[in-house]
């Protein structure tokens, strides 16, 4: 049995792009991750189930997943920080040659225009820096056991960038003083009002971020970074 058989759709979304342009831009952004940001005055709670058609520009046929509200930024949040409403949705379910006929299709785009490709590698989002630094050993492993082995991690606050957002993180040690350089990407994001709407979760306003382009030299770095040896006590022994 599938999982989509076992999900009760509460919602039907249809997505139509405008365009190639925008098609690859949203692809680039969240769909090749797993998710999307559907822009709407009108998001969903987090943890609706939806039923989502996406329409490729130029196809009859639309392409259909099961997707999960994840997190919302309302209108008036977005409204305040200059944000675009709406609601980040993770895929728990597709076709199984969602993948294919996406990757497909950009590559049969990219021979009409292959500029556009050439273009988005060349001029990279903005991006910004944030120093993150971990009060004690305790705090640095338990968020390696929640997220950093995960690939990511999630910082706390009360003012969380965009979905989207390129950041290169540096991570200090809270006893070595080490620091290590990655660069990531918002994936998730808990407003103020997600975290007072639903405090029996007790969830806290900030961002989760997911590591991106890390080389094998960045791995064995955070590796080092998380497992620090300290001498043995020989009193212990």
């Amino acid at each position: 049995m599938g999982r989509r058989e076992l999900l009760r759709i509460q919602a039907e979304v249809e997505i139509h792009f405008k365009n190639y342009d925008q098609f690859f831009k949203e692809y680039s952004k969240d769909i090749s991750k797993g998710g999307l940001f559907i822009k709407t005055k009108e998001p969903f709670k987090p943890q609706t189930v939806l039923e989502i058609k996406l329409f490729l520009p130029g196809e009859k046929e639309p392409i259909n997943a099961v997707g999960e509200v994840v997190h919302i930024i309302d209108p008036e949040t977005a409204e305040e920080r200059g944000w675009e409403s709406g609601m980040g949705v993770q895929f728990v379910d597709f076709e199984e040659t969602m993948q294919g006929r996406l990757q497909k299709y950009i590559a049969k785009q990219a021979q009409k225009k292959p500029e556009i490709i050439k273009d988005r590698r060349r001029h990279p989002r903005t991006s910004i820096r944030i120093k993150v630094r971990f009060p004690d050993l305790t705090t640095l492993l338990e968020n390696y056991a929640r997220d950093i082995s995960q690939g990511g991690i999630f910082i706390p606050t009360n003012d969380p960038k965009p979905v989207g957002t390129v950041i290169n993180l540096t991570l200090i040690h809270p006893e070595t003083e080490e620091e290590v350089e990655l660069e990531g990407e918002v994936v998730r994001v808990v407003s103020e009002t997600d975290a007072q709407i639903y405090k029996e979760k007790k969830l806290v306003p900030g961002m989760g971020i997911k590591f991106v382009n890390v080389s094998k030299e960045q791995q064995k770095k955070l590796e080092q970074f998380v497992f620090v040896e300290y001498p043995v006590d020989p009193t212990k022994e």
